[in-house]
């Protein structure tokens, strides 16, 4: 595998969560990128909404944000987000990346970025948890991980931050 071209965490703004809104209609299922929202399968109306919102009260709330969200682009484009939420002393990582852009080695250089970003947040520790049957996120977590434990439904990787 040949490295991905220029991958770049971009913070999430109001400016450019409609990349991501793109990004995510074009590439992804609704169910890899936002929490459920009751109707027929695909990008409803109701759903792009839904997504909006869902970034509007969580890394753009303007008073009290719950976690930092990064667009991350390649070569300029948006392909998919991470994330950073923190809880208490140690901050949970998350990353979602279109279809068509798995595979290329985005995810590998996501890892580690978010991992510099984690420390830059002043936590001590970054946790990243799965499903135990989503084999490529677990080989994310794997880059970081100083432990790592599995059971019959997820996968949770910790790194302390130095």
């Amino acid at each position: 595998m040949t490295a991905p071209p220029s991958v770049i965490l971009v913070q999430l703004t109001a400016d450019n969560l409609p990349l991501l809104l793109e990004a995510a209609v074009t590439d992804a299922d609704p169910l890899e990128v936002m929490p459920v929202v009751p109707g027929p399968p695909g990008w409803t109306l109701e759903r792009r909404r839904a997504f909006l919102e869902f970034h509007r009260d969580r890394a753009l709330h303007p008073i009290r944000p719950t976690e930092l969200t990064y667009l991350i682009t390649v070569a300029g484009r948006a392909v998919g987000a991470a994330r950073l939420q923190p809880d208490g002393d140690s901050v949970e990582a998350g990353i979602w990346i279109g279809r068509s852009d798995r595979g290329q080695g985005i995810g590998t250089v996501v890892a580690r970025q978010l991992l510099d970003a984690a420390a830059h947040t002043g936590a001590h520790r970054i946790v990243a948890v799965t499903t135990a049957d989503n084999t490529p996120a677990q080989r994310l977590i794997h880059i970081g991980a100083e432990r790592t434990v599995t059971d019959a439904n997820e996968v949770i990787g910790t790194a302390e931050l130095r």
